[in-house]
């Protein structure tokens, strides 16, 4: 039938924005506005295959396959089917399981019961050449895309750019409609006020000011009730240093 699907390994394709906007390829990186990102890649679906869209499968891993905030939100979108396999973790990292199974086996039954004339693949896993194949010999036009790779370089499987029918790339001006990268520095920013009694330790000056500032108040004292003069020890008494008026010192006081 003349309809175009598209299939999305949701972890190549959020995995590969991360790293071209926030420069690892960590999920956690990134926003994601889902709405926004079902909407493009249906748009351009039907525009570059010049044929109706059926449906949108999208792919990813959960932890023990339970569905998560994400999948929930797309799941009740139109055109919108969620397949979920498995998400473990292992030597600190992350890593779906059964995913690329469940996209191949979606690929082969749709190509062979003539669901559709033309598949969009997303993602960038060799893993799913025999499918990818399997749909060409039914007759399937297969359109391969890719995100941008961060460094200019290919972020998929060379034997499936091969074999794909088309091959395109989403770039960072697409990705970015619908993808963020967030500002996680400035959740640790400090704040922009110090403690007080940093602020205290900061507004304090500085030794040769202080000096100043004690020999300036000594002056003015003098000119009031008298000039201090050094005593015992570099203690101070008053009366024993030359009177002087008012206007402190370099001023003659008026006669």
């Amino acid at each position: 039938m003349d309809r175009c699907v598209v299939l999305v390994d949701a972890g190549y394709l959020l995995g590969a924005a991360a790293s071209l906007l926030a420069g690892e390829p960590a999920r956690s990186r990134i926003s994601v506005d889902h709405a926004t990102l079902i909407q493009g890649l249906r748009e351009r679906a039907e525009a570059e295959t010049e044929r109706p869209l059926l449906r949108i499968y999208w792919f990813d891993g959960a932890p023990d396959r339970v569905p998560q905030p994400e999948h929930r939100r797309l799941r009740v979108m139109p055109r919108v089917t969620v397949r979920l396999g498995a998400l473990t973790r292992s030597d600190g990292r992350w890593a779906q399981k059964g995913v690329d199974a469940a996209m191949h086996a979606e690929l082969t039954e749709l190509a062979r019961n003539r669901a559709c004339s033309d598949i969009v693949l997303v993602t960038g896993d060799g893993d799913l050449l025999p499918g990818l194949m399997s749909a060409k010999e039914h007759g399937v036009a297969v359109h391969l895309w890719a995100v941008q790779a961060a460094d200019g370089d290919y972020n998929q499987s060379e034997d499936l750019v091969a074999e794909a029918d088309e091959r395109r790339v989403l770039d960072r001006a697409w990705i970015t409609r619908a993808v963020r990268a967030k500002d996680l520095a400035g959740a640790c920013a400090p704040v922009s006020e110090p403690r007080p009694e940093i602020a205290a330790i900061l507004s304090a000056p500085l030794p040769e000011t202080a000096a100043a500032a004690a020999a300036g108040a000594v002056s003015g004292i003098s000119g009031v009730s008298g000039d201090l003069a050094p005593g015992r020890n570099g203690a101070t008494r008053p009366g024993t240093a030359p009177a002087r008026g008012a206007g402190g010192p370099g001023r003659t006081p008026a006669g």
